[in-house]
């Protein structure tokens, strides 16, 4: 497992501080969700420091850092526990001030002690459990969940079809679900399980329910300014089976606080068979040809550094960044799990011919590498454009926008243009900013830079097919980066307004530059496509 270090780190060199409590969520300056970790010092106070909250599902009460690495070979605090529970919905709701003082002081500190934690009496015997650790049990297995759970309907977005028939559950995910998670059958199963069962999917739900309604009912103050002061994370437990959980945990007595659910049993999905799909997991045909071999001195045991910005993630292979500490799920009749291959994709069966390494991208050199837990994949591809105010999101999120980006490293590829992108959501407001199956609609903004000229390429997301051209501009008086992006904002609040059409007289106002349309065309495939644009933008 590599190891994860953290950008952010207020301790001394040396310094070795225990992960001693989970605090509130809450969204940072760029309306990004992260998470408040307590660490306790050596007679010291304890210390919050704030981190995204793609990590939490690596986040385990106990473990000790040094030099902002989790120190994997040290031994982690608590001992092994196996716990019989009847109903894990069924238990005292308490605060982290509740918990008896022998198993952990919080130093009086609000945050940390407003927390949520689930008490159950077991045989004479307390049990506290945070809402938090509750939640990555059940919920947050990867990063990739950790963000969809803190959006409305979060986990339908990885979903382009669902269906359950004759004892088979049937799943079409799509590109915004990492690839790395869609190899892994058990995270698949995982997921097959929070959907397919209505109970745990309405305690999933519960989770932004709770904050959306948490935060609607401060009369006179803006939600967003809820978010951003935190919260204490509170949801539905779900009604399960009686089952059993594997713990590590202090005890004192009669007394358990539970640091870590290492594993819970009888679990059970409303099929016998599942049967998922990925547009990036296709079948291989064989070909003549020579099989092409990279050497590279890469290895599964690098350091990541995690950094707060992610300024140059790349999301085109869409994978995971980080590896995560298992949380065993026990299934009673495991079902079958296929995969479905529904694309092919030719692969050359010949000898190996062993090609140069390429210039590789931003992690090259020594040391640990950047990334960020927004990033889908460690290092750099289509480098994103860099506007002041204007916020982009990963380009997973361009759901409709698939064979542009096909088109785009097609450009790059075979005729080595100079290209930046990046993807942002269009203003709300009108009923063209959100797309037929309730995604919110993007675009994709590409800069393209000659000798000669600097061209900008706007394509709209169009998964529900609707019929608008690219526009091309071309920056007649070299106007700065600001100036472009206010040009940038004023087209796509006027498209919106305009209910998704190009109206002639919003383009004749961005007088400073030469916009030309580009129209779609049904029998244009990648190649026609790219040489169409190619001849516009040189």
């Amino acid at each position: 497992m590599c190891a994860a270090k953290f950008r952010k780190w207020p301790f001394d060199a040396g310094e070795t501080v225990e992960l001693c409590w989970i605090g509130s969520l809450f969204t940072g300056i760029r309306a990004d969700w992260r998470i408040n970790v307590a660490f306790r010092r050596s007679n010291k106070p304890i210390e919050i420091v704030d981190q995204p909250v793609g990590i939490w599902p690596t986040l385990r009460l106990g473990q000790l850092y040094t030099d902002a690495v989790y120190e994997v070979t040290r031994p982690i605090a608590g001992i092994v526990e196996t716990i019989q529970v009847s109903d894990i919905s069924k238990g005292q709701l308490v605060v982290g001030f509740d918990i008896p003082s022998k198993l952990l002081y919080l130093e009086k500190q609000i945050d940390l002690g407003k927390q949520f934690v689930w008490k159950y009496e077991i045989q004479g015997v307390e049990y506290y459990v945070p809402m938090t650790e509750w939640a990555r049990c059940l919920f947050v297995k990867n990063r990739t969940l950790a963000y969809l759970i803190l959006q409305p309907h979060g986990l339908e977005l990885i979903f382009d079809n669902v269906k359950l028939r004759n004892e088979t559950m049937y799943i079409d995910f799509n590109r915004r679900l990492p690839v790395t998670v869609a190899q892994s059958k058990d995270s698949t199963l995982h997921i097959a399980w929070v959907h397919g069962n209505e109970k745990i999917r309405n305690s999933w739900d519960s989770i932004y329910n709770y904050l959306f309604r948490s935060a609607s009912k401060k009369v006179g103050l803006d939600p967003k300014k809820i978010f951003r002061a935190g919260m204490a994370l509170k949801f539905d437990l779900p009604l399960l089976e009686p089952c059993e959980m594997m713990v590590r945990c202090i005890r004192k007595g009669n007394q358990v606080l539970v640091q870590e659910i290492m594993g819970i049993s009888n679990l059970k999905l409303p099929a016998e068979k599942l049967v998922y799909s990925h547009p990036i997991l296709k079948k291989q045909i064989g070909v003549n040809g020579a099989k092409k071999t990279r050497i590279t001195d890469t290895s599964d045991e690098e350091d990541f550094e995690i950094i707060d910005e992610n300024n140059f993630a790349k999301e085109n292979t869409y994978q995971d960044v980080l590896d995560v500490p298992p949380t065993f799920y026990g299934f009673v009749n495991k079902p079958e799990i296929l995969i479905d291959r529904k694309e092919r994709q030719k692969v050359n069966a010949g000898e190996e011919v062993i090609i140069p390494i390429g210039r590789g991208g931003k992690n090259q050199g020594n040391g640990a590498k950047e990334v960020s837990v927004e990033d889908t994949a460690v290092g750099g591809d289509v480098p994103p454009i860099e506007f002041e105010s204007s916020l982009a999101v990963p380009m997973s999120e361009g759901i409709g926008l698939e064979d542009f980006f096909k088109v785009i490293r097609k450009l790059i590829d075979d005729y080595g243009l100079n290209i930046k992108m990046s993807v942002f959501q269009l203003p709300l407001g009108k009923r063209y900013s959100i797309c037929e199956n309730g995604l919110r609609r993007t675009c994709a903004l590409v800069q393209v830079t000659t000798a000669v000229s600097q061209k900008y390429i706007l394509e709209m997301a169009r998964p529900d097919s609707w019929s608008i051209s690219t526009l091309i501009l071309t920056n007649m008086n070299k106007l700065s980066a600001k100036e472009i992006e206010n040009n940038i904002k004023y087209l796509l609040e006027e498209v919106v307004k305009k209910g998704g059409h190009w109206d002639q007289s919003i383009l004749n106002k961005c007088i400073n530059l030469d916009i030309q349309k580009h129209k779609h065309y049904r029998n244009d495939d990648i190649i026609i496509w790219a040489d169409r644009l190619y001849r516009k933008t040189v």
